[in-house]
């Protein structure tokens, strides 16, 4: 099974609900594709003229890889806070990305220093939670915040962190990513 076919799932899950129609045969594609049945966490991003339109994901495993791909499709589309619902004209001109994470790792540290140590920077992901304050960032966000400490301060700033809350010793944790990504229906 290739990424090329579940990005075709992911476009073929935004079409669905423009078409109000169910069209993925999820018990065929079990048969033929049996690793859609694993728990695998994804992040699908839709980017319109190279810039972000939408983003969802899972950043652990809690659904099969078919559902959380899905799931995560329509949600970038139509229900990402940030942007309105996606429109048909704004979809055929769009491009997705499938991000599939691995499992992410818990880093031990003691000092900030010792979370850049841990992180390769512009190869890992990271997520941080301390309480019910959480948020990830894919390793694609090292393309926009190159050094590590832009990177962690916009982090922090994501999960509504302050610096000064590291002392609380939050959870920190690295993933990697998979990722592919299609072209525009129109171009």
């Amino acid at each position: 099974m290739s990424q090329s076919l579940l990005l075709q799932i992911a476009r073929e899950s935004i079409t669905e609900v423009f078409e109000a129609h169910t069209t993925i045969k999820k018990e065929e594609l079990y048969k033929t594709y049996p690793v859609l049945k694993e728990p695998v966490a994804s992040f699908i991003t839709i980017y319109l003229n190279d810039e972000l339109r939408g983003s969802m994901g899972s950043i652990t495993p809690t659904r099969s890889l078919l559902d959380d791909i899905i799931y995560n499709a329509k949600s970038a589309a139509f229900e990402d806070s940030r942007f309105s619902p996606l429109t048909t004209s704004e979809y055929l001109h769009s491009s997705l990305e499938l991000s599939l994470l691995t499992e992410p790792k818990e880093l031990t540290y003691h000092t900030l220093t010792d979370i850049k140590e841990q992180t390769k920077c512009g190869e890992d992901g990271l997520i941080i939670t301390l309480g019910e304050k959480q948020a990830a960032f894919l390793p694609q966000i090292w393309t926009q915040l190159t050094s590590f400490d832009e990177f962690f301060s916009h982090l922090l700033q994501e999960a509504g962190l302050t610096s000064d809350q590291m002392s609380e010793h939050p959870q920190v944790f690295t993933f990697q990513v998979e990722k592919q990504i299609d072209k525009p229906i129109l171009q």
